[in-house]
């Protein structure tokens, strides 16, 4: 697996399939909307989630027979997956102003809240806000790095 640092950028998984399998993938990414993937791990990732744009990037036929396939999407696409059973990602907003004392919401490294429902001052959403985004994302991962340093 390949993880952009780049939202323009591409991330990429690579593996053995059949060609059934990989007839398969290729005709339902071929559709208007493409294929969302839903969860996917990586060596010392949390759960990955994907909604939407997954194609069939390149197959690859080794001297031995195996088909090796290459999925790609827009980086910008990828988030954290929701542990709950529905999947997804998990989307946050990072609001306007800094939230109030009633804010009982989760806070993410990067700033943004998930709005919880009993929260007094955001209900289920973070309105007033800025931006959302999938958690774990390049955008999210973006605004959790420290400021780069102004040289004197």
């Amino acid at each position: 697996m390949e993880l952009s640092d780049d939202a323009a950028g591409e991330d990429r998984l690579s593996g053995w399939t059949t060609d059934a399998d990989a007839d398969a993938l290729a005709a339902l990414t071929a559709t208007y909307t493409g294929v969302s993937l839903r969860r996917l791990t990586a060596p010392a990732t949390p759960p990955l989630a994907v909604p939407g744009g997954v194609r069939v990037a390149e197959r690859y036929r080794s001297g031995s027979g195996g088909l090796r396939i290459t999925l790609a999407w827009p980086a910008g696409l990828r988030g954290t997956a929701d542990r709950r059973p529905r999947g997804g990602t998990v989307d946050h907003a990072v609001p306007y102003s800094a939230p109030g004392v009633e804010c009982v919401c989760a806070r993410q490294a990067c700033g943004g809240l998930v709005p919880v429902p009993h929260c007094t001052e955001h209900g289920r959403t973070a309105e007033p806000a800025m931006e959302w985004h999938p958690a774990g994302g390049v955008r999210c991962t973006h605004l959790t790095r420290p400021a780069a340093a102004v040289p004197a």
